[in-house]
């Protein structure tokens, strides 16, 4: 009975267990565990050009300036075997406002993004839909807008270091995401309000440019 305790009880270590017990230590090697914060929060900048009331008499070229923030959450994760980890969906709500230079514009709505959990190898992609409201030389104006963006997302807290005998990280409630990305708008007005506009450019988290300077981290992978 006693050989049988023993026999049950080995047989339902885990690996690490077992290996610890065998050597007396663990083996000299790191693991990077990899875990998506339950809210992921980010700010940027941006810039860019584009044509404004292009459908109309008044259409003109125009440079505009952004500042905007979101905060995302995981929506779904689809298996990958290969290089870069499960592919993941995120979605969560996104503020921002812009000038283009005679006014100004406020919009907010839901973003939805697609890239990798570990590194998103063809880059991180995504769709914020919205609407808001403008004021500039040809008055207010109430619209509808689509953004579609593409570029390097980074954040560094997903990635924990640990031993080869220690428990895996478990997933933070929240971390801050980097990045770089081009982006494409497109605001349709509302009835009777100003003409489409379209405006292109590229985004931007400052930090994403400072120290620590990390190639991996550039590429959206661990810092």
């Amino acid at each position: 009975m006693l050989a049988l305790g023993i026999a049950l009880l080995a047989s339902a270590a885990t690996p690490e267990q077992q290996e610890r017990d065998e050597r007396g230590a663990c083996i000299m090697i790191l693991i990077t565990d990899t875990n998506p914060a339950r809210a992921e929060w980010t700010w940027w900048l941006g810039a860019g050009g584009g044509l404004r009331d292009f459908r109309t008499a008044a259409s003109r070229a125009v440079f505009a300036a952004r500042l905007g923030a979101g905060v995302s959450f995981g929506l779904a994760t689809l298996p990958d075997p290969g290089y870069g980890g499960p592919y993941e969906l995120r979605w969560g709500p996104w503020l921002g406002a812009e000038t283009q230079l005679d006014g100004a514009l406020g919009e907010g709505g839901l973003e939805v993004s697609f890239g990798q959990e570990h590194h998103a190898r063809w880059g991180t992609y995504s769709v914020r839909l919205g609407g808001g409201y403008g004021f500039d030389a040809g008055g207010p104006s109430p619209h509808l807008s689509i953004t579609a963006t593409g570029g390097v997302r980074s954040v560094p807290a997903r990635y924990t270091e640990r031993g080869a005998c220690d428990p895996p990280a478990m997933p933070l409630t929240h971390a801050f995401a980097s990045g770089v990305r081009i982006f494409a708008t497109l605001r349709v007005p509302f009835a009777g309000a100003r003409g489409i506009a379209f405006v292109a450019g590229l985004e931007f988290e400052p930090s994403f440019f400072l120290p620590p300077y990390s190639l991996s981290r550039w590429l959206g992978s661990a810092p």
